[in-house]
């Protein structure tokens, strides 16, 4: 398997084009297997040409292409400015498929499995049997018109080992601003995307960006995303209550970035941890009541603990999660690459210095290939299941099958 990564900020479609050719090119000399461009929304008026001159000039076996506020490749993270940066993979080893899942088809996705599988599924292409399951799927899609968190559950039914890795485009200002691409074909709805089956190996990363405060509670009453108690009490109460209780520290960062509330995904765990809850925003309260709402659905009986979020939370959180991921070359093969979907509220809005995520990246991982976009939404998994999040970085690290 061999992974090249690049980027290019010249000031012209025809010449940010010829520039990730030359790269690519340079770097692998044959065509790719696939490859993934993430172009600046700026670039929007010329979304279409440049994927359509690099594909002439590539001519890989499939292409995607995403639009987003901003993009990062090589060293750097391009923040709101026109750039380019491509992912181009090759490995024969692996068995891929591209789609796009049209908009208008929705409900036929999630009413008609085999309509969904055929859409989806590496092995109605001949590319993967029962021996060789979809090792992943990469999606990149339009907020405005996919039903993400639906498909998402659809996935993981009938694909349940499987992480969705990618984000939705970003930079919008209203419905049919997106920009897709599928191989020579442009979409400004929906969802594009590739299945990997066969001999790869794709690890995902989910970094929240946030740490756990305080105890866990219990929810004793809830409906939809409304939670009325926490441990028998009226749930502002509760929360108000382990506040008050915070370090100095701990109080002064709610001040700033807020509360984010942490629920478990596996209850049988019993004691919890970094990765062991889908972070999701508290959006407001109901003081009349003394009840809170979330940006989730909760039932009764699920475990919650409050969390914090900022810089530096980020940032170890990452790091740690980023050093686990070495440890595993021990064992396995080396990263040979690595595909990288921060949130738009990252970069220089979250971190005092720009190029944060793709730096410790590369300081934790080496120089490996790397590029991706700035979502507006990422996708990744958390335990078993696959979820939309935000303020997060997901990263898909590519190695060698070793069996």
């Amino acid at each position: 398997m061999k992974i090249v990564s690049a980027l290019s900020t010249l000031s012209s479609a025809p010449a940010l084009a010829q520039d990730i050719e030359a790269q690519i090119q340079s770097a692998l000399g044959a065509p790719p297997d696939l490859v993934i461009l993430f172009i600046s929304y700026q670039l929007a008026d010329t979304f279409g040409s440049i994927v359509s001159m690099v594909r002439e000039s590539l001519r890989p076996g499939h292409l995607l292409a995403v639009a987003g506020e901003s993009v990062l490749g090589g060293e750097q993270e391009i923040e709101r400015s026109p750039a380019v940066s491509a992912l181009a993979i090759s490995c024969p080893t692996a068995k891929l498929r591209s789609f796009h899942l049209a908009a208008e088809d929705w409900q036929d996705y999630f009413s008609d499995e085999d309509f969904f599988l055929r859409q989806m599924s590496p092995a109605e292409a001949g590319a993967a049997g029962p021996e060789e399951p979809v090792r992943a799927f990469f999606l990149f899609g339009d907020p405005f018109t996919t039903p993400i968190v639906q498909l998402l559950d659809v996935c993981s039914r009938y694909f349940p080992k499987a992480p969705i890795i990618g984000g939705m485009a970003s930079g919008l200002d209203k419905p049919d601003d997106s920009r897709l691409a599928l191989n020579d074909q442009i979409f400004s709805s929906g969802v594009v995307g590739v299945s990997f089956a066969g001999a790869i190996e794709i690890d995902c990363l989910v970094s929240q960006g946030c740490r756990p405060i305080g105890e866990t509670f219990v929810v004793t009453k809830s409906y939809q995303n409304v939670v009325e108690q926490l441990d028998g009490k009226p749930a502002l109460a509760a929360i108000e209550e382990m506040v008050s209780a915070l370090p100095l520290l701990d109080r002064q960062l709610l001040a700033n970035g807020g509360l984010q509330v942490g629920r478990v995904i596996d209850q049988g765990k019993g004691s919890y941890g970094r990765g062991d809850f889908l972070i999701r925003s508290l959006v407001g309260v109901k003081r009349e009541t003394g009840a809170v709402l979330v940006g989730d659905i909760l039932r009764a009986g699920q475990t919650l603990q409050f969390h914090v979020r900022d810089a530096k939370t980020a940032d170890e959180e990452m790091r740690l999660l980023l050093e686990g991921e070495t440890l595993l070359s021990s064992a396995a093969a080396p990263p040979a690459g690595a595909l990288l979907v921060s949130c738009n509220g990252r970069g220089t809005k979250l971190f005092d210095k720009p190029h944060h995520d793709i730096a410790l990246a590369h300081d934790i991982l080496g120089q490996v290939p790397i590029a991706g976009f700035f979502a507006a939404g990422e996708l990744g998994p958390v335990g078993d299941k696959n979820f939309i999040h935000g303020h997060t970085a997901v990263i898909a690290i590519f190695r060698e099958a070793t069996a």
